[in-house]
């Protein structure tokens, strides 16, 4: 049987974990792609549709990140994944059987409770699974799993549920992924933790939890910067994502299967060129200067948002669909170097927690208040602009990326002083372990 903890296997262990978290955001977006027939059925208010496609599912999904990160730190991390997989499944099948506007709310909780386990543990595994200077490259092939699991549910959702319904297609894709976590179990193996780093075995002797990795990550003035510039983006990514299905349905007259080919393939494709460009961006770049793990995000987020403008603007239905694809490219392009310059500002026993951390911030403000935010306005604006209420709604959230742009750049100015302040601590801990080791054995 074919083993993940070897050189050899890296690529073996981040393809599975890459499939893994494709069909985990097709889990989390078909309910988006699905948002209209799912409202006329159990009759919501626009305001309802946020709460429950964004808030409900945010509010567990957060939560729970930071515990299961801090068993990530600790225990078996592939047995975790499997666990937490069975869950998010279990949980998206319960979604089809919703009958109430209550139920649906507790089924996406339940989503979000069993998701919160897989990125904080798969960064944690990707960092062992890679060394140093490929891991930006590793990332970004894991989070391209995004626009491809997005794409997929608009693909899956439109064809499955015009012939199956909305609710077969949930409980379809639950057992989808019962399945999946089963196979994922007999292939992936656990790497060593903190093999790849030059200090690996020393520093999984520091202090880890919740609290120390807080501490640490406020230290670094990098963090404080990228951390609230995450949570300006968050906010903003996840109304646009959350509502462009509908905006398009309801502007635009497309139908369920229409909109969900065209928009899926647009999230899908400019998604994963982005992620995936933006994980090499970051180790090309960066090998010169590393303050190009910011630079490269704040560059790329400001050529998007007059696109992002131009998108919800025009009238002319095909227009808008060609010019989403560039702001969906450049916006993919800031994850991968945020996160592979978090694995590198944190000790290999706060690598879970770090990230668990970081989507605490980029969720509660992102997936929990964007859609609700924009479901609220669109309510508000029904009276005066019908079918285009959602169309400015959305306008009134993208200006607000100008802050997530001035905070990147400015938190740019620090990365090499924190990144040259981490190296110098492992140093120093590495070099205490060696002169005890040698008075032991003197």
């Amino acid at each position: 049987m074919p083993r993940t903890d070897g050189r050899a296997g890296g690529w073996l262990g981040l393809g599975l974990l890459f499939v893994l978290y494709v069909f985990n955001i097709v889990d989390r977006h078909i309910v988006n792609v699905l948002a209209e027939p799912i409202k006329r059925e159990l009759a919501l208010t626009d305001a309802q549709v946020g709460f429950f496609t964004g808030f409900a599912f945010a509010l567990f999904y957060t939560l729970m990140g930071v515990p299961l990160a801090i068993l990530a730190d600790r225990y078996n991390r592939a047995r975790l994944i499997a666990a937490c997989s069975v869950i998010w499944s279990l949980m998206t099948a319960a979604t089809g059987a919703a009958t109430s506007y209550l139920q649906a709310i507790l089924s996406r909780m339940g989503v979000g409770l069993g998701e919160a386990g897989l990125t904080p543990t798969a960064n944690s595994l990707i960092a062992d699974l890679f060394d140093p200077g490929r891991r930006g490259r590793g990332l970004g092939i894991y989070v391209s799993a995004v626009p491809i699991g997005t794409m997929l549910a608009g693909w899956l959702g439109g064809w499955m549920a015009e012939r199956i319904g909305w609710r077969h297609t949930f409980i379809a894709l639950g057992a989808f992924g019962f399945a999946l976590t089963m196979l994922f179990l007999m292939l992936f193996r656990e790497p060593a933790r903190g093999a790849r780093d030059l200090a690996g075995v020393v520093d999984r002797a520091l202090p880890r939890g919740f609290m120390t990795t807080l501490r640490h990550l406020l230290s670094l003035r990098s963090c404080r910067c990228f951390f609230p510039a995450f949570a300006v983006v968050g906010f903003v990514a996840a109304a646009i994502n959350n509502w462009t299905p509908a905006f398009f349905m309801r502007s635009h007259g497309l139908s369920l299967a229409t909109m969900a080919a065209t928009i899926g393939t647009v999230f899908g494709i400019g998604g994963a060129i982005g992620m995936i460009g933006g994980g090499a961006l970051a180790d090309h770049f960066a090998a010169r200067d590393v303050s190009a793990y910011l630079k490269v995000p704040a560059i790329s987020l400001f050529l998007a948002l007059p696109l992002y403008g131009a998108t919800f603007l025009t009238s002319n239905t095909w227009l808008a669909g060609a010019l989403l694809i560039v702001p969906v490219i450049t916006v993919a392009v800031i994850l991968p170097p945020a996160l592979t310059l978090l694995q590198k500002l944190v000790h290999s026993g706060m690598r879970a927690v770090a990230v668990s951390i970081f989507l605490l911030v980029f969720h509660v403000a992102g997936m929990g208040l964007g859609p609700l935010v924009v479901g609220q306005l669109s309510d508000l604006f029904q009276p005066q602009l019908g079918p285009n209420a959602l169309r400015f709604a959305i306008l009134c959230v993208v200006p607000f990326n100008f802050i997530a742009v001035a905070l990147l750049w400015r938190g740019a100015r620090y990365v090499s002083a924190d990144l040259a302040r981490m190296n110098g601590d492992i140093n120093a801990t590495t070099s205490s372990s060696t002169i005890g080791a040698d008075r032991a054995a003197r």
